[in-house]
């Protein structure tokens, strides 16, 4: 009877996972550090899978590869360029403002290479990371939104830590 009753839970669930579709984006993506007295940019590319759970309410992953590159180290001993590649999830909902128009925040953990702590130059494997984005979707295969936010890296109660405050574009293509 319990195996009967599995089976059910199963087929139940995989037709309420079949209704849903999956929408997949990805594009370019360029970001600029506005808490650097030098010019801070990062240029990238991210992949988001995004499916409508309710009518107002989408939930997804955000990944991707972003390059960032400095005039002058974030350390005296660091060097100028990092990578962050950063795993997201990602919360999305349509603003009643314009047809087309959303909001979604991403949170989670950003992985970095050639990040180092200020005070004694220890390298740092990454940090949490949010954003905000406002986006548009037109054309029915393109998306374009502003993003702004930060990945702390290397919190661990210590007073100077390593922040990257940003302000992002992101253009997409909807498979």
């Amino acid at each position: 009877m319990q195996k009967l009753y599995l089976l059910l839970a199963l087929l139940v669930i995989t037709n309420t996972v079949g209704a849903q579709t999956i929408r997949v984006n990805s594009g370019p993506e360029l970001l600029h550090s506005f808490n650097h007295d030098l010019p801070f940019w990062g240029i990238g590319v991210s992949a988001q899978g995004e499916v409508w759970v309710k009518e107002r309410l989408g939930l997804g992953l955000n990944t991707g590869f972003l390059k960032c590159i400095s005039a002058r180290p974030l350390v005296p001993t660091g060097n100028i360029t990092y990578t962050a590649i950063p795993v997201l999830a990602v919360i999305k909902y349509p603003l009643p403002v314009i047809k087309n128009l959303y909001g979604q925040d991403a949170m989670g953990y950003t992985f970095a290479t050639d990040v180092h702590d200020r005070n004694n130059g220890e390298k740092i494997p990454g940090g949490f990371t949010y954003y905000f984005s406002l986006g548009y979707t037109f054309a029915k295969h393109f998306d374009m939104a502003v993003k702004v936010g930060r990945s702390r890296f290397d919190k661990k109660d210590r007073p100077a830590n390593v922040n990257e405050h940003n302000l992002g574009l992101r253009l997409a293509y909807i498979f």
